[in-house]
């Protein structure tokens, strides 16, 4: 069984389970050969589930936790662990920097980023899809390399948009 994890930053460091939302794409996007990781990986194996937390500082602590990364990626690479060979990783906004930060991905068959604010990384062995919305400024402005899709939404919007989730199916089914 491949396991489906999703990484983007921390809004609520004291909380880091996947919220609500997050959980529920997993569920609409695996194969039915997949097991969803939605315990708030790769932070920690169980946590409490992450709560509303207001823009402004849910991108200051997701910047705060980008910024850990490029330090120590330590906790990434512990929680990569808990991925099995052939994994896919769905990335939100800064997840896809949170990767890099790790370098090597020996688990990971495929990454899907939506919303990627950071380059292009090149990994052997590794499929990157990058899904970019149309009205995602942000996303189009730090991420330099075209999409590889474009679906109809902004920078908040990637989950609920259900162009974006019949992209990741077809991916995922791939």
């Amino acid at each position: 069984m491949t396991v489906l994890a999703y990484l983007s930053g921390r809004a609520d460091p004291r909380r880091p389970g996947l919220p609500e939302t997050q959980v529920a794409f997993l569920k609409a996007v695996a194969a039915r050969d997949m097991h969803v990781l939605g315990a708030g990986w790769p932070f920690h194996k169980e946590s409490p589930q992450e709560g509303p937390v207001p823009l402004p500082i849910a991108s200051w602590r997701s910047l705060r936790a980008w910024a850990r990364a490029r330090q120590v990626a330590g906790f990434t690479r512990d929680g990569l662990r808990r991925l099995g060979d052939g994994s896919t990783v769905i990335t939100g906004s800064c997840g896809l920097d949170l990767l890099v930060a790790v370098g090597r991905l020996e688990q990971v068959k495929t990454v899907v980023a939506l919303g990627p604010v950071c380059r292009r990384p090149k990994w052997p062995g590794v499929r990157l899809v990058t899904v970019i919305g149309i009205r995602d400024g942000l996303s189009r402005a730090m991420h330099l390399a075209p999409a590889d899709v474009s679906v109809p939404c902004g920078h908040l919007g990637y989950l609920t948009c259900p162009r974006t989730r019949s992209v990741v199916r077809r991916v995922l089914a791939e």
